[in-house]
């Protein structure tokens, strides 16, 4: 998670400790990590993130060990048919970048736009110097080399703007919330029972609101209004609920909607709804929710539900 690697990295900082970000700029071929993968090394080695594991990461925590304090950049060759390669059979190439923080200031920027869920790219020049935050809002949505200030810098966004409106408390959702919030997924609970709908029960929430399904217009009114870049996955106890809830997602322009329930259901909901004058339901609502691997625990269908997200939310940085 961005935050955890920031805040870890502002912690050691003020404590007077030597920190290391290593992050991937580049990749060719077949790599463990992509572009803008972050990794935290401190003089004991790993402190969170990861850029793929294995021998580079290993190699990298080495580097990181011997020069804390010596920004550069280096190619790892994963092809043992190449000379100076790794000895690795993956094929590509991943140039990585060594940056040392020792300044707080782009850290706590970081994190105050992360946490008042304001656009923002953390910055890493390509020559290793301190990065910087911009909140320019043309940058691109992928990790990407761009020029900014007559440098080369690596932007990495520090969060989807999209949130994931989870409707219903109950078992799956509670599972599910707990893996947003590793996937680094905004997220608000909404539920028409105050007891299964809380911050003591949802901690990582952005917001937890208790209010009826069938009055979701007025609950997310103003700033909380959907846009085209949030989800719905809609869970609650009922069938009665569920149209309510699907009813509202519809009259959005949420780009993902998600119904947990039986081909019945389904088949009643759908019925309901084209009689009501939603022609576009079946084709916007995805049901049943997440991907087919044959899960049948609430901790199981939180996995296809996430990993459906995670090809939602990849399929949006692309374009």
């Amino acid at each position: 998670m961005i935050e955890q690697l920031l805040q870890t990295a502002l912690d050691e900082i003020q404590a007077g400790h030597p920190v290391m970000l290593v992050s991937v700029v580049r990749s060719t071929g077949s790599t463990p990590r992509a572009a803008g993968a972050l990794l935290l090394a401190g003089e004991n080695g790993l402190l969170c993130g990861t850029v793929g594991g294995g021998l580079p990461e290993h190699r990298c925590l080495e580097i990181a060990a011997a020069q804390p304090t010596v920004p550069h950049r280096e190619t790892f060759v994963l092809d043992n048919r190449q000379a100076g390669s790794l000895g690795m059979v993956c094929g590509g190439t991943s140039e990585m970048l060594f940056t040392p923080l020792d300044d707080p200031t782009p850290l706590e920027a970081a994190l105050d736009a992360l946490r008042a869920h304001a656009p923002a790219w953390l910055c890493l020049p390509l020559d290793g110097a301190s990065p910087l935050v911009s909140q320019d809002d043309t940058l691109p949505a992928r990790p990407a080399v761009i020029e900014l200030h007559g440098q080369e810098m690596l932007a990495v966004r520090l969060a989807d703007e999209g949130r994931v409106f989870v409707l219903g408390g109950g078992h799956v959702s509670l599972e599910l919330a707990a893996l947003l919030h590793r996937l680094d997924f905004r997220h608000i609970v909404i539920d028409d029972r105050a007891a299964f709908c809380s911050p003591a029960r949802f901690p990582d929430a952005e917001r937890t609101l208790v209010a009826p399904f069938r009055s979701l217009g007025e609950t997310l009114a103003g700033g909380l209004a959907p846009t085209a870049a949030d989800a719905f996955c809609i869970m609650t106890r009922g069938h009665e609920g569920d149209t309510d809830a699907v009813r509202f997602a519809l009259g959005t322009p949420a780009s993902y909607i998600g119904v947990m329930g039986s081909r019945r259901k389904r088949e009643a909901m759908f019925a309901r709804l084209a009689e009501e004058g939603f022609a576009d339901a079946r084709r916007r609502v995805v049901t049943p929710i997440g991907l087919d691997i044959a899960a049948q625990t609430p901790a199981e269908i939180a996995v296809s539900v996430a990993a459906q997200l995670i090809t939602w939310r990849a399929a949006k940085q692309a374009v």
